[in-house]
């Protein structure tokens, strides 16, 4: 769910084999984006897993922080400086390289494994045509630190916002930051607009708002910003947040200065040993009891470039990627569920809880904001999103310049298509 920037982005790159770095045949270039170590060696093992299987393929793997990669990766792909391989996302922006004609179609791919009956292929198609493999999915949900509610006498984590309003209080009063919160990736802040959204206005009207159908100055919209800002008075969330990043956060919450924090599963991965045991997992608190579960459960995605020089191996590390052992032994290590449905789950009680709170909400499911709307209606509204936080007395003005950005973004999107056929028949 992340659309963030960073001046400090690491880059590590890994290199198999002992062939030049040019795209020969034989070669595979894979370019992917890690948020930390635990990712890394995922990856890693995964390409190392490939190359062990298909040692007549030299594979170059290329690690790159995430917000470095994301900035990085969709400038290369319109040229000869593509990955063959590389890591992304389901929803709207996949969609639109997939239009631009920066993804290769992998229809094939799917027709040949009969990948329809083993992956969901919702999340991946685009006119018809499959254009990635999801490797990964992951609810989003509250995580609590145990003994730090127990130490403010919060005895049980908070399920719907009454509760959340009074924990705050006792963790506050008792010395801790009630809500960790890395307000400097936006796409944080983006999730607590999510799920109020949803929690409060239910699944179908918040989709409605993602598909640019619906005004930011509606009354239900100003209602979810309003009970954001009761929480964000009411000093739930470190008040340096517009200054705190992923990794800053989650130490806060391992330190047991915090007291919760709101992330997707794949947190979990990279959670120290010794807090392990004191950390549990729950779905969003509740506002309006009458909706229906719905949940943020991000797709994460697997593609060749359409500009890639390898597609045939390229297409084997699919292939490879895509079977149910390294699925399973990838997710895993990543903290997240398989994609392929004949792949076992790892069955921890946080595997078993994440996935209830999955299950229950059926097909209600969003992939997140900045990864549902068009470009340029991410950007805004991440950047709105910490307007608010910093200045919540101003959420009508927010709403309105959100409002104003709807009424382009998504006429861009419909007219990008053809501006791109157009091109390329020139």
């Amino acid at each position: 769910m992340k659309l963030i920037r960073s001046v400090s982005a690491i880059l590590a790159a890994m290199v198999f084999g002992l062939g030049s770095s040019a795209a020969l045949a034989g070669v595979l270039n894979v370019s992917f984006g890690a948020e930390d170590n635990s990712q890394r060696e995922a990856f890693k093992t995964l390409v190392n897993d490939f190359h062990a299987a298909n040692p007549d393929v030299d594979v170059h793997l290329t690690i790159q922080d995430l917000p470095a990669y994301r900035k990085a990766l969709p400038g290369t792909l319109d040229n000869d400086a593509a990955p063959d391989v590389f890591n992304w996302y389901a929803g709207d922006q996949m969609r639109m390289m997939a239009q631009r004609g920066e993804l290769d179609d992998l229809s094939d791919l799917w027709k040949a494994n009969t990948w329809w009956n083993t992956f969901p292929s919702a999340a991946v198609t685009v006119g018809g045509k499959q254009f990635a493999l999801p490797y990964q999915y992951y609810p989003w949900g509250l995580f609590t630190r145990r003994d730090v509610l127990e130490a403010a006498g919060v005895h049980e984590p908070p399920h719907d916002l009454s509760a959340v309003m009074t924990a705050c209080s006792k963790l506050r009063k008792a010395g801790f930051t009630p809500i960790a919160l890395n307000g400097k990736d936006g796409w944080a802040l983006a999730a607590w607009f999510d799920f109020i959204d949803m929690r409060a206005n239910g699944f179908e009207f918040h989709q409605g708002l993602l598909d640019g159908k619906t005004s930011y100055n509606e009354s239900n919209v100003r209602r979810a910003f309003a009970m954001w800002k009761q929480l964000i008075d009411a000093r739930c969330f470190d008040p340096n947040a517009l200054s705190v990043d992923e990794h800053t956060a989650k130490a806060n919450l391992y330190a047991g200065k915090a007291g919760m924090i709101l992330m997707g599963t794949v947190v979990s991965a990279s959670f120290p040993e010794i807090v392990r045991p004191v950390i549990d997992y729950q779905r969003f608190p509740t506002i309006d009891s009458g909706q229906p579960p719905s949940e943020a459960a991000p797709t994460d995605t697997f593609h060749v470039a359409a500009h890639a020089k390898n597609k045939a191996d390229a297409r084997r590390f699919l292939k490879f990627a895509g079977s149910s052992a390294a699925n399973a032994k990838l997710a895993k290590s990543l903290g997240s569920f398989p994609t392929n449905k004949f792949a076992p789950v790892a069955g921890t009680v946080l595997d078993l809880a994440s996935y209830k709170v999955l299950t229950d909400a059926k097909t209600n499911l969003v992939q997140g904001f900045d990864r549902d709307v068009p470009a340029d209606m991410a950007v805004a509204g991440i950047k709105g999103f910490q307007e608010f936080f910093a200045k919540p007395d101003q959420m009508y003005a927010v709403m309105n310049r959100l409002d104003a950005v709807r009424g382009t973004a998504y006429a861009v999107v419909t007219e990008a298509p053809a501006a791109a056929a157009k091109g390329r028949k020139n």
